[in-house]
């Protein structure tokens, strides 16, 4: 009876432990990566996706192992309950171990229903350029803002196509504001969503901007452009692009999207 009560103990302990352990874990991982402590690769790939499960699993196994012996040892062993604190660790243990299972299950689903892309453009015949000095700051071993050559890594299809499907939504917007308050109002939606803009030039009715997101530190670029109709208004297209990965995982279309219903609201327009 005694050993049993010392392996509860141990394992409540553990259980306690590894609900701790594993959501400081993920936090660090996506904090350490977006201060610089170390490489976005280590954090998502290492610590996130190599060794984060691992701890998922580990609690929701001794979490699942705590609550049994709790269970087991409140029938068998009278006058020897444990705390609500034991209770505790042992749900939450469970909870985080199969919390955070879920919602990795959740995301690999939402990535295998969306093409792996990561250059999103309202215009998919004419997209925005970037300047020369955006694509140095990307670094060489950004991803390239061709556009043109860009394809689909799973059918080989061209990006335009592939974006045309998956996205559908994301269009040139229309306004019939003209052109300089249209580029003004681009551009305070742009602060206001927290991009960092780098490049404005309202003689060319363009500019630059770079997002970040809070976990990891991931940096997606952005280009916007105004054109002048010639019936009056103007059209505002928009451009996002990640600077690492392979598959944004929808990340740049949500952000086209927010920009676009911001504008629209901010311009009065439908």
């Amino acid at each position: 009876m005694g050993i049993l009560l010392t392996i509860r103990a141990i394992i409540i302990w553990l259980a306690g432990l590894a609900a701790v352990i594993a959501p400081v874990w993920f936090a660090a991982a996506g904090l350490g990566s977006r201060f610089g402590l170390w490489d976005w690769r280590f954090g998502l790939g290492t610590m996130t996706r190599e060794i984060g499960p691992n701890l998922l699993f580990a609690a929701l196994g001794l979490g699942a192992l705590a609550l049994v012996l709790l269970i087991a040892t409140a029938i068998f062993i009278k006058g020897r309950r444990a705390g609500a604190g034991s209770w505790v660790a042992a749900v939450a243990a469970i909870a985080i171990g199969a919390g955070g299972l879920w919602y990795a299950a959740s995301v690999a689903a939402r990535a295998g229903e969306i093409p792996p892309i990561h250059d999103i453009s309202t215009d998919t015949a004419n997209p925005p350029q970037f300047t020369a000095s955006l694509v140095a700051r990307r670094g060489e071993d950004a991803n390239s803002v061709d556009y043109e050559s860009k394809t689909d890594p799973r059918s080989g299809r061209p990006l335009p196509e592939v974006q045309a499907e998956a996205y559908p939504d994301i269009q040139p917007v229309s306004v019939s504001a003209e052109p300089l308050a249209a580029y003004r109002a681009a551009l305070a939606v742009a602060r206001e969503l927290g991009w960092t803009v780098s490049t404005e030039s309202e003689r060319e009715l363009m500019f630059e901007a770079t997002a970040t997101t809070f976990w990891y530190g991931f940096r997606d670029d952005i280009v916007v452009r105004v054109t002048a109709l010639t019936d009056g208004g103007a059209v505002v297209d928009a451009r996002s692009v990640s600077r690492v990965g392979v598959s944004d995982l929808g990340a740049n279309a949500a952000r086209l999207r927010a920009f676009t219903e911001r504008l629209r609201d901010r311009l009065g327009e439908d």
